[in-house]
């Protein structure tokens, strides 16, 4: 973490005296939500989106809260400030409520990171990937239920790769451990349906910029056996924006004109927003 403080359902606290009670059981189990916000040269990117999401997992989980609309990005905006942040990674966690009958008990936990910048490179030459077999549970929810996610990104990691693409027991290539995942023919774009996914902000917004400049986006499963065959692919996420891909396991890809053109169409997106804030 970084900055002197973190926040913890609205209070500054130092993080010397920032503490988990050791019987915990909802974070023991992992009983909980959460989002990471990006804060670029003092801009705080889409807070209302990851509101909006956040609440929306809870509810998938059935955690209930007392939150109002409006507290988490208040109470971001106050540890940016008090951290007098410029860059970071924002994360907020959501944990539930020892008790169902007690939703006033959950707390939201808000802490400042290391921005992540991931080597320009990648963003020349496509970044690598593996595919390892696992599926989330309840993959609409950005939950902390991330065991599987956390061996698949491992595995990549230790195999000089980027990520890894989660990919079902039927062959089907969903979304990454820490990206949402596209591919393409060169003339139109297909990503798996939002109800197998984790619906990223960046992924929300992605889509957004893609249908502006007037490709079409298929919503539909993508098989394994399919990477053989695109013209090329890419992965989306907080850090990464648009970030081509390279290689997955031993398929090489070039990246295609049409990628580098929504690469260049996000990044202008994301100034015209900064520029809104």
């Amino acid at each position: 973490m970084i900055g002197p403080y973190c926040s913890i359902h609205g209070r500054l606290v130092p993080l010397s005296e920032a503490t988990v009670p050791i019987d915990d059981v909802n974070f023991q189990y992992g009983y909980g939500v959460y989002e990471t916000i990006k804060v670029r040269k003092g801009v705080l990117y889409f807070p209302e989106m990851h509101q909006e999401r956040l609440f929306h997992s809870a509810a998938i989980i059935g955690l209930g809260h007392v939150l109002q609309p409006g507290d988490p990005e208040r109470w971001t905006r106050e540890l940016i400030a008090a951290n007098q942040l410029t860059d970071a990674n924002i994360k907020q966690l959501l944990i539930g409520s020892p008790t169902e009958e007690r939703p006033e008990l959950s707390r939201l936990y808000i802490m400042a990171l290391n921005p992540l910048f991931p080597d320009r490179k990648l963003y020349r030459r496509g970044a690598s990937l593996i595919t390892f077999e696992a599926e989330r549970q309840y993959p609409q929810a950005k939950s902390l239920n991330m065991l599987a996610s956390t061996i698949a990104f491992r595995k990549a990691r230790a195999e000089g790769a980027y990520d890894a693409l989660l990919a079902s027991r039927d062959g089907c290539v969903t979304e990454g451990t820490r990206t949402n995942f596209y591919v393409t023919d060169g003339h139109s774009i297909r990503t798996a349906p939002e109800k197998l996914v984790l619906a990223g902000v960046t992924r929300t917004t992605v889509n957004q910029v893609i249908r502006d400049l007037g490709v079409p986006l298929i919503e539909e499963t993508i098989t394994h056996a399919e990477l053989e065959r695109v013209a090329g692919c890419f992965v989306t996420s907080t850090s990464s924006k648009v970030m081509p891909v390279g290689r997955i396991d031993n398929q090489q890809y070039e990246v295609p004109q049409l990628v580098r053109r929504l690469m260049q169409a996000y990044d202008d997106f994301l100034r015209r927003y900064a520029v809104s804030e």
